[in-house]
């Protein structure tokens, strides 16, 4: 495996494991959302730019892009009142769509080399679109279910993250 799909890997496991986390902070009843997501943004964002720091000689710029998006996002969400559902699915609803724009240049990286890898980013844009949106539109719950649900959401996202890495791997071999 080489050193970027490890990177990867352990970056992608990080990211399963925060959505593992959320969903047990629902099950034990923490319901503070706003400061569940924001933590989040922040840890994603963090986690993001340690990826694209160790893995800049690929000249891979999705990390940093990603570090970007959550970290506006998590920025902006501290001025925002989260008692209203509204505001944590428009949040979630740009985050999206700022994830779907960047993951969609890196779909077209993997098509302009003629690697068959953006067969399988295509699937995983598609598949992250369509939960988070889904995500978005299910948060009119109380508070403990919308930690739920955002929870699963993230534990959704990386193991989409996570095909990415093991499917290279899995190519090479």
């Amino acid at each position: 495996m080489k050193t970027k799909q490890k990177i990867d890997t352990v970056i992608d496991s990080f990211l399963v494991i925060i959505g593992i986390i959320i969903v047990f902070l629902s099950i034990f009843k923490y319901s503070d959302v706003k400061l569940i997501f924001i933590s989040v943004m922040i840890c994603y964002a963090i986690l993001n730019l340690v990826q694209f720091i160790l893995t800049r000689d690929s000249k891979d710029y999705e990390g940093l892009y990603t570090f970007l998006a959550s970290l506006t996002v998590g920025i902006i969400d501290f001025f925002f009142n989260f008692d209203n559902t509204d505001v944590i699915s428009v949040s979630i609803m740009s985050w999206v769509t700022m994830m779907a724009v960047i993951k969609f240049i890196k779909t077209d990286y993997y098509n302009d080399r003629k690697d068959r890898m953006w067969k399988f980013r295509v699937i995983s844009l598609i598949l992250f679109i369509v939960v988070g949106i889904l995500a978005s539109l299910s948060l009119n719950y109380n508070s403990n279910i919308q930690v739920m649900i955002i929870g699963y959401f993230f534990l959704i996202h990386g193991i989409l993250e996570l095909i990415d890495p093991i499917t290279k791997y899995l190519i090479g071999k």
